[in-house]
């Protein structure tokens, strides 16, 4: 079920409680309109309950100061403790240097934030799907 579809697609499946989105290329957009599209992730995860979000980043490239992207991350991942998500995974990029950030970044958000919810990176929408969809850690 499409719930919205702009600059970023969210597509919520009821029958497996998972919603789809991929994450918007920050180079293209400004960090309004990012933080716009992490809000409206946040907006239907409460509207809807959803349990389970596959966040796709294969394609996004972000290219903006770091203080600021920790900070728009940092309020994400507020965000989402809000809701009654449980289970995170990310699909990563093939780029190196940005997935080691991308896991330094998580690793400090669980230790300052301690999260409900688990999350895991995957090389595979395929991979993170499996993952969400399994019994363990539901």
């Amino acid at each position: 079920m499409l719930i919205y579809n702009g600059i970023i697609t969210l597509d919520y499946t009821p029958s497996t409680d998972v919603l789809v989105t991929s994450m918007p290329d920050v180079r293209q957009f400004g960090l309004s309109e990012v933080s716009f599209c992490l809000g409206l992730i946040v907006e239907n995860i409460t509207n809807y309950d959803i349990k389970h979000l596959l966040l796709d980043s294969s394609n996004s490239i972000v290219d903006v100061e770091e203080q600021a992207y920790r900070a728009i991350s940092m309020k994400f991942a507020m965000d989402l403790m809000g809701t009654r998500l449980k289970k995170i995974a990310r699909v990563g990029t093939a780029d190196a240097v940005r997935e080691e950030k991308a896991a330094k970044l998580s690793a400090e958000l669980t230790q300052e934030l301690n999260p409900t919810m688990v999350s895991q990176s995957f090389s595979s929408q395929a991979e993170a799907m499996a993952w969400l969809l399994s019994s363990a850690r539901a």
